[in-house]
């Protein structure tokens, strides 16, 4: 009865500071919403520690989320790579969760392996945005591996687009560094498996998308001077910018 009560009085501890983390978001005060959740998570914590349930689990991967998506709007506010790096942070706690989930060799795989993708592409593209790059080469080999198998084993063309992203962002990475023929490989991957998508389920996103790679590819092509190259990319961009409009048509 002790424990049960225990328990009890915790999520009321952490109900409360939540409470007060989202009124503080509806005041705009996202620094003063984090410091709440950062108090609703350390008892999060404490909580799943004791009761090791799921849901308790789920309730700290909530709040790492809520925290480091605050902390990613406040960046996007200053412009301070400080004010960002605690959200890295928290997307790395997941991601170490989630792995404990895949070493437990889960029933539901896909789900699994979905989950742990959603961190990852997070964590990348902030590392990129802030030039993080101890943080990108950390995480990059296994969000590329787990987005190759995500790729290889789902149905769903939604799945498919983690294997898409982490190409792109090892393309910009190594656009980066002036090392532009690495650069042209992993646009290329990512290009032709939206090509793949786009064609078994076409919509606007995905074809705004495959423009955008289409001037990533032509750009590098200049810098290659593979002028071949460009012209083919060039004349693909303007032919799916035509294509783009049907849809504005509707």
């Amino acid at each position: 009865m002790k424990n049960e009560i225990d328990l009890g009085a915790i999520r009321n501890e952490i109900k409360a500071y939540m409470d007060l983390a989202e009124k503080y978001v509806c005041e705009g005060l996202l620094s003063n919403s984090c410091l709440k959740l950062k108090l609703a998570v350390s008892k999060a914590e404490e909580l799943y520690h004791i009761s090791n349930l799921q849901l308790d689990k789920e309730l700290v991967l909530d709040i790492y989320m809520k925290i480091a998506k605050h902390y990613f709007k406040i960046y996007s506010i200053t412009y301070n790579r400080n004010d960002v790096l605690p959200s890295c942070m928290y997307y790395e706690k997941m991601i170490y969760f989630y792995e404990e989930e895949l070493r437990n060799k889960p029933n539901d795989l896909i789900s699994s392996l979905k989950k742990i993708m959603e961190p990852y592409v997070q964590l990348l593209w902030i590392s990129l945005e802030i030039n993080e790059i101890y943080i990108f080469k950390k995480f990059i080999s296994k969000a590329f591996l787990y987005s190759y198998k995500l790729s290889k084993i789902s149905k769903l063309y939604y799945d498919k687009q983690y294997y898409v992203l982490v190409n792109i962002f090892k393309g910009d990475y190594y656009k980066n560094l002036n090392k532009f023929n690495k650069a042209y490989i992993y646009y290329l991957f990512a290009m032709k498996t939206m090509k793949k998508i786009y064609k078994n389920a076409p919509n606007e996103g995905m074809l705004n998308d495959i423009v955008i790679l289409c001037s990533k590819l032509s750009e590098i092509s200049k810098r290659l001077n593979r002028k071949k190259d460009k012209i083919k990319w060039d004349e693909t961009q303007k032919k799916l910018l035509i294509e783009s409009e049907k849809y504005n048509e509707k």
